[in-house]
C-alpha cells in the first residue's frame, strides 16, 4: 500500500473513538424501517460537522438523505443503512436475554454499517482535500433495507442515476467479497373481502374471506410444480377469522416471490395473481391486491470486487483479544450453523481472522437486498468483514450481541478502512471505473432499469 492509502487508513484510526461511539449510540436506539429518525439526525449532524452538504427528504422519505462533498468526477456513492429488526433486542451477553421483550435490535448490524460508511467518507474527504484530488463523494442515507424497499423508492426517484460507482459494506461472519448473486423479490398481500354470517344457522348467507385465502394457498402450492426450480414462493396466512362460529368476512395471505431474474419474478407474480383471482371467484368474495414492494437481483461488479478485495488484503483484519475470541466461542455453542459451508471453506476459528479469495462467481442465493436495484443502475459492489462469530446467522440475537460488542466495532473499523482505501484507488485510477461501467453495460445488454414499485405505491411513512 502506498503512502496515500496509508494516510487514508490513518484517518480512520484517528476518528476510531468517534466511530465506536456512533455505532454504540445507534445500537442503543434501534429503529425499524422508515422510522429511523434518531439515526438520521445523528448521521446528518456528523456529516455537517465534517463539511458535507446535506439534502434531506429524498424520494419523499423523511429518513432518506444524501451527504455530498467534492467537485467533479468521479462520483462515488456509499450506501449506508441504519434500520433495525423487530423483536431482535438482546443484551451483550452469550445467552438469549433481550434488553426489552419484543423490542427491536440490530440483528443485521446496520449500526455498524452506518458508522463504517460515515468514517469512510470523512477519511476520503480528508485525503482528497490534502492531496488536491478531484472527485465527489456521496453518503446515501438509505432507510428500510430490512423491508427491501428503501433504495427502491430512492432509485425510482432517480437519485443514483448520476453516480459512477457505488460501494457497500455489510457485517458478516467472514472477511471477503462474494460474486454470488442474490434473488429479486416481490412482496404482496392478498386481501379477500366476503360477507359475515352465523356459521351454523345461516351459512348460506356468508362468503368466507378465510376460505378464499386457504384456497389461494392450495392453488399456490400446485403452482410450485410448474415453475422454474430457482423460484421460491413463501407465504403466511395473517388473517383467517376469529372464531369458528362466524363466517369470516376477511382473509389475508402474505407472499414473497423470489427468483434469480427480475423477469421471472414478474412472470410468477402474474400467475400468482391469477391464482388469487380464481380463489376469489370460487368463494364469491372480492379480491384486493396490496403490493408491498419489490427489488431486483444483485449484480456484483467483478471489477469493483477486485478493487475491494485488494484493499481487504492490503489492510488486513483487526486483531482480536482472548476475551473477544472467548465471547465468540461461547456464542458459537448457541448456534446451529455448521460453520457456514456456503463460503466453500470451514471456518475453524470463532472469529474469521483472514481474507477469503473472491468466491461465489456463477452461483446465487435466495436471500435479497434492495442494493440489487442500485446494481442495475450503476456499477456496485458489496463486501463483508467479520463482525460476529463464525456460526451466527444474520437476523439473530447473536448478531445483535456482537453488534454492540467490541467484536462488531473492530469489524466496522476494518470495513471503514477498506471502504476509504477502495475509494482512493478509484479516485486515483478512474480507468477502473470505466472498466466497471463496461462490465455493467455488457451484463445489462441494453435492458434499462424499470422500478418494480409502481408510481402509485408510496413509502409507508404515515
Amino acid at each position: 500500500m502506498n503512502k496515500e492509502k496509508l494516510t487514508c487508513v490513518q484517518n480512520i484510526d484517528s476518528i476510531s473513538g468517534n466511530l465506536y461511539d456512533l455505532s454504540i449510540e445507534l445500537w442503543k436506539h434501534p429503529e425499524t424501517a422508515f422510522k429511523e429518525h434518531y439515526a438520521t439526525k445523528l448521521l446528518i449532524n456528523e456529516l455537517k460537522v465534517a463539511g458535507f452538504e446535506i439534502e434531506e427528504n429524498i424520494a419523499g422519505i423523511p429518513t432518506a438523505f444524501i451527504g455530498k462533498w467534492g467537485v467533479g468526477r468521479p462520483y462515488i456513492g456509499y450506501l449506508a443503512e441504519f434500520d433495525a429488526l423487530p423483536a431482535q433486542s438482546q443484551q451483550v451477553i452469550t445467552y438469549r436475554q433481550p434488553i426489552k421483550k419484543d423490542a427491536p435490535g440490530h440483528g443485521c448490524g446496520h449500526n455498524l454499517m452506518a458508522a463504517a460508511h460515515l468514517g469512510a467518507v470523512i477519511a476520503i474527504k480528508n485525503e482528497m482535500e490534502a492531496n488536491g484530488l478531484p472527485g465527489t463523494v456521496f453518503f446515501y442515507g438509505c432507510p428500510a433495507e430490512e423491508v427491501l424497499t428503501g433504495k427502491v423508492f430512492m432509485a425510482r426517484a432517480g437519485v443514483f442515476n448520476d453516480l459512477d460507482c457505488a460501494l457497500n459494506f455489510h457485517p458478516g461472519a467472514i472477511n471477503g467479497v462474494s460474486l454470488r448473486r442474490l434473488s429479486g423479490l416481490n412482496n404482496v398481500k392478498f386481501n379477500f373481502w366476503g360477507k359475515s354470517s352465523h356459521a351454523s344457522t345461516a351459512p348460506a348467507d356468508g362468503r368466507s374471506g378465510s376460505d378464499a385465502a386457504e384456497l389461494m394457498n392450495v392453488g399456490a402450492n400446485y403452482l410450485r410444480e410448474h415453475i422454474h426450480s430457482d423460484v421460491r414462493i413463501n407465504y403466511v396466512t395473517t388473517n383467517g377469522g376469529q372464531v369458528p362460529n362466524i363466517v369470516p368476512d376477511f382473509g389475508q395471505t402474505w407472499y414473497f416471490i423470489r427468483a434469480l431474474k427480475r423477469e421471472m419474478v414478474n412472470e410468477v407474480y402474474e400467475r400468482l395473481i391469477n391464482v388469487a383471482k380464481g380463489a376469489a371467484l370460487m368463494t364469491g368474495v372480492n379480491l384486493e391486491i396490496d403490493f408491498q414492494g419489490g427489488c431486483y437481483p444483485t449484480m456484483q461488479n467483478k471489477v469493483l470486487a477486485e478493487v475491494v478485495w485488494r484493499a481487504l488484503t492490503e489492510i488486513g483484519p483487526e486483531n482480536f483479544t482472548d476475551e473477544e475470541l472467548s465471547f465468540a466461542s461461547e456464542l458459537n455453542k448457541t448456534c446451529t450453523s455448521a460453520g457456514l459451508p456456503a463460503y466453500g471453506v470451514e471456518l475453524k476459528t470463532p472469529i474469521h481472522d483472514n481474507v477469503l479469495p473472491l468466491w461465489g462467481e456463477g452461483t446465487f442465493a435466495y436471500n435479497s437486498t434492495d442494493i440489487g436495484d442500485v446494481s442495475h443502475i450503476v456499477p456496485t459492489v458489496m463486501f463483508n468483514t467479520a463482525c460476529f462469530n463464525t456460526k451466527a446467522n444474520l437476523h439473530s440475537w447473536q448478531v445483535t450481541a456482537c453488534a454492540g460488542h467490541s467484536i462488531g466495532l473492530k469489524g466496522m473499523l476494518y470495513a471503514a478502512k477498506v471502504l476509504s482505501a477502495a475509494g482512493i484507488y478509484l479516485v486515483q485510477e478512474p480507468s477502473i471505473i470505466a472498466k466497471a461501467r463496461h462490465e455493467l453495460n455488457t451484463e445489462l445488454a441494453g435492458v434499462s432499469y424499470e422500478c418494480p414499485i409502481p408510481d402509485g405505491v408510496l413509502p409507508p411513512i404515515s
